[in-house]
């Protein structure tokens, strides 16, 4: 029997108090009011949604939880490494999320409970708080890393002098390719191609085939700098950053100038300019040309078909030849490079060691990745393509800096929203994830809205995210903010943060969509408008949506579908939702 009103989380709440003991089941973490998500796909159901350390099958029916209380759905959830960590070694847990990458940060629900104590997490009283506290007090070493970046001292990001950020109109070759499909045979020749030196901004480099890369092309006089953070050890990796970082500058010596980026997180540093991640992804090679990317030099973002790691993921990057934009970010990553210079530390062992712990537990807690790909043949995948001496209009896109005409508005951010806003027939979006906003009208939930009017505008607006990050906030959406649910699918493995506009307008950027990505990361992007540029990527997005993704909310996929068809009649576009033409370039299915 259905309910005559729809709970609210306090509703929720009060039915969970009301039946603690009920839901005191071994192996139970944590309650809280949420919505039912059956095979990753939002029923939109208000739920109680429990965690449980480990599913499992024939249990007793004395072990098992009850399918439904007070009419609200239980949904039943495996916890994630974090949150069993968290059950009992909260400290181990917080180092974890403090020194973590930004895309495992966990959302924060004010009304999800402990077991079997069933007191909210944030309560002092808590067994969570209680051990976090009483580990604080007996481990220093725990309580100094937990600690130091919050007394870290804190510098104002300073830009590039005297660089512009306006358009550019040039003519130019671009090389446009994608992740897993082309991403390291063409970064390899890129590399391959230097002459003189390359400039680097990066967040991570585990990879050691890249690595080999490096050290043969950097060879003879040729010099290489490279600004870098220092993240949690990406699961793909080869070696660590560190380790990349030390067989650099062993094997070209005075030739590599290399320092970490100032993160506040970041133990190698005295002082911070960016709170949560140096996470730019570009190559400047020679002054005269750039590679940027949404993925980073490791395993997963620029995988060897020929022995593919765990994870492949999706990203765009484009290789532009053009001495201004080269000369352009080559001048901020120098800035950054001299910023950093000054605020260098040795490995502070302390610290690096309660860090290292704290990750190692974290890993252990965590389900282990599913086996490698199959691996592609050739005619299945997307080859790279060199567009010569066509004309284009490129906008760099930088965080955190401001527009020169009003320094209180963010430059990626008002770029972003101009061109979002600009949106007449399609938007399509690929993010590893969409952070839920926080409903109060600030910079970032502005930028959910503009895409929540282009979709009430009957504009045929698709955004994927990924299945490993994105399901997590995308249920949080449902909760606070502004709600994108209905336009959303759940893609495997997809690290993206690109964007295709109009048929007219393609972005290739490292930012996330969460406030850290659009305000203080230091990030970098290029919104390219071109027709040739966007027949290359649309056809790749429009594979994965039709093929790779899976809607979040099924449930509004048909009235999504009637809609996008009545706007692509009354526009005289192609209807919305029917497959793709495919064009020269187009890509075939991948695998099955």
């Amino acid at each position: 029997m259905p309910l005559k009103t729809t709970p609210t989380p306090k509703s929720i709440d009060q039915t969970i108090r009301r039946n603690l003991q009920r839901l005191r089941k071994p192996g139970v973490l944590t309650v809280r009011p949420g919505f039912e998500i059956a095979k990753h796909q939002l029923t939109g159901k208000p739920a109680i949604v429990v965690t449980v350390h480990t599913k499992k099958t024939g249990l007793s029916k004395n072990e098992l939880l009850p399918n439904v209380i007070g009419k609200i759905p239980v949904d039943v959830r495996e916890a994630t490494g974090y949150q069993r960590l968290c059950a009992h070694d909260p400290a181990a847990a917080e180092l974890a999320q403090t020194y973590g990458r930004p895309e495992d940060k966990q959302p924060v629900w004010p009304l999800e409970r402990e077991m079997p104590s069933g007191k909210l997490l944030e309560d002092p009283r808590s067994s969570i708080q209680r051990a976090l506290a009483r580990t604080k007090a007996v481990q220093p070493a725990t309580e100094r890393a937990l600690a130091a970046h919050l007394k870290k001292l804190a510098l104002n990001y300073v830009p590039a002098a005297n660089a512009s950020l306006d358009p550019i109109s040039m003519t130019t070759t671009i090389t446009a390719h994608v992740s897993p499909d082309a991403g390291l045979v063409t970064l390899q020749d890129f590399l391959g191609r230097t002459q003189r030196s390359l400039v680097i901004g990066m967040y991570d480099f585990t990879s050691g085939r890249i690595l080999n890369t490096f050290e043969k092309v950097v060879s003879g006089t040729k010099t290489l700098q490279m600004v870098l953070d220092n993240p949690a050890p990406n699961p793909t990796r080869d070696q660590t950053d560190t380790q990349t970082v030390e067989e650099l500058d062993k094997t070209i010596g005075n030739r590599a100038k290399i320092v970490r980026a100032l993160v506040r997180s970041d133990a190698l540093v005295s002082a911070w300019m960016f709170p949560f991640a140096y996470h730019i992804k570009v190559i400047v090679r020679d002054n005269g040309a750039i590679w940027l990317s949404s993925g980073n030099l490791n395993n997963s973002n620029q995988p060897d078909l020929a022995a593919p790691p765990h994870t492949e993921d999706r990203d765009w990057h484009v290789i532009i030849e053009n001495n201004q934009l080269a000369e352009l970010f080559a001048a901020f990553l120098n800035q950054d490079f001299a910023s950093a210079a000054e605020h260098q530390l040795a490995q502070p062992a302390e610290i690096a060691a309660t860090v290292s712990d704290a990750r190692a537990k974290l890993a252990a807690e965590t389900n282990p990745p599913s086996p490698p790909p199959v691996k592609a043949t050739t005619a299945s995948l997307v080859a790279a393509k060199v567009f010569s001496n066509i004309g284009v209009k490129i906008t760099p896109l930088l965080t955190p800096d401001k527009l020169q005409s009003d320094p209180t508005k963010g430059q990626y951010l008002n770029n972003m929203l101009a061109l979002i806003t600009s949106a007449q027939h399609t938007l399509y979006v690929q993010l590893q994830y969409i952070e839920s906003s926080n409903g109060t009208g600030d910079d970032y939930d502005t930028l959910l809205k503009a895409i929540a009017a282009r979709i009430a505008a009957g504009v045929d607006v698709r955004l994927i995210e990924s299945l490993e990050y994105g399901e997590k906030w995308a249920e949080k959406m449902k909760a606070s903010g502004v709600d994108l649910t209905a336009n959303i699918s759940l893609q495997p493995n997809v690290h993206n943060k690109g964007f295709v506009v109009d048929s007219r307008t393609v972005v290739v950027s490292s930012q996330n969509f969460s406030p850290a990505g659009i305000r203080e990361n230091r990030d970098a992007g290029v919104t390219i408008e071109s027709t040739e540029i966007v027949n290359y990527f649309t056809p790749i997005f429009l594979s994965d949506w039709n093929q790779r993704a899976k809607p979040f909310a099924p449930k509004a996929t048909a009235a999504l579908k009637k809609r996008r068809s009545r706007a692509g009649n009354a526009t005289g576009k192609r209807p919305v939702g029917a497959s793709p033409k495919r064009t020269k370039n187009g890509p075939a299915r991948r695998r099955k």
